[in-house]
């Protein structure tokens, strides 16, 4: 369902920004957010009563949110303020001091006993470690081509919001075939055979950006958006697979909210590193981020490969 969303969303997305303005893609998620409250209240069990509850962990939530919250407006404001500029400096220095706090402050509530938001033991299991890693390098460079090849398309050969959203159909529709096909090798090999394969193919899609030009044919391009757009799904569901595998069973949920942040933290850094990196050179840009993203997505196969000599699946 997600893949499907993912490819459907940028065609919807350019139909309305044509059509109504970019204020109207926003209101877009009015609907989708209320439909799924509504399901969630309808068809998410609640807590059992009398089931077992833990104190929430305010004196480390809190300097953990900060963090998040200076970290996110750091980088959002990079691509246009400058990564020296007094704002994303003011905000990544008390980002800084929270993420120090936050770290200080759940390794002694764990070493005393307690529950912890974030058991930093969790990382001292290298898989857990690996896999979540992973899940930071596959958004960065995914989400920060995604952010580039739209620009590429729009500024640099002048197509419509919807003529860009259907020229990345390819590259976004493939997750709907790659993302079971992960469950299916993964269910024989363990996780970490689609990971490097989706790692593999995913920095070999990204190598073929650099064949863009201001004039390059669509169809030149049409690979390397159909080998990006194959292996990130690929991959995604084995690291998440290989994470919630390598975390206690009674930190899955922790695990889980693990990898959603460490996604969430690489889609907002590869817009604002590839971002920056286009902003005067659009081409230019973005084959220097092209060259990143494939050198993240082959040193992340070759971890995923490190590991899994490590792991024998179950």
């Amino acid at each position: 369902m997600a893949c499907v969303a993912a490819a459907s969303g940028p065609v919807a997305g350019g139909v309305l920004v044509d059509a109504l303005g970019w204020r109207a893609v926003f209101w877009l998620n009015l609907p989708v957010a209320a439909a799924a409250v509504l399901v969630t209240v309808r068809h998410i069990a609640a807590a059992r009563p009398g089931a077992e509850r833990s104190r929430l962990d305010l004196a480390g939530l809190v300097p953990g949110v900060l963090c998040l919250l200076g970290l996110a407006y750091g980088l959002n404001e990079a691509g246009a303020s400058g990564w020296t500029s007094p704002t994303v400096l003011g905000a990544f220095t008390p980002a800084a001091a929270a993420g120090a706090a936050f770290a200080a402050i759940e390794w002694r509530r764990e070493r005393n006993g307690g529950r912890p938001v974030l058991p930093p033991s969790l990382f001292r299991r290298v898989p857990f470690t690996a896999a979540a890693a992973i899940g930071v390098l596959l958004n960065l460079g995914f989400y920060g081509m995604l952010h580039l090849v739209t620009l590429y398309f729009q500024e640099v050969r002048s197509l419509s919001a919807t003529a860009t959203g259907l020229a990345l159909l390819p590259c976004m529709a493939l997750g709907i075939v790659s993302s079971p096909l992960a469950g299916r090798i993964g269910a024989r090999t363990g996780p970490y055979v689609p990971m490097c394969l989706g790692l593999g193919i995913g920095a070999a899609g990204f190598a073929g950006w650099l064949a863009a030009g201001p004039h390059t044919p669509y169809l030149a391009l049409l690979p390397a958006l159909m080998c990006c757009g194959f292996g990130t799904p690929l991959c995604m569901p084995a690291a998440t697979s290989a994470l919630l595998e390598a975390a206690p069973a009674d930190a899955a949920g922790v695990a889980s909210a693990v990898f959603n942040v460490a996604r969430q933290t690489g889609s907002t850094t590869g817009v604002a590193l590839f971002g920056s990196l286009a902003a005067a050179r659009p081409v230019a840009g973005l084959h220097a981020a092209t060259v990143i993203a494939a050198v993240l997505y082959a040193g992340g196969a070759g971890a995923a490969w490190a590991v899994g000599r490590r792991v024998r699946p179950s």
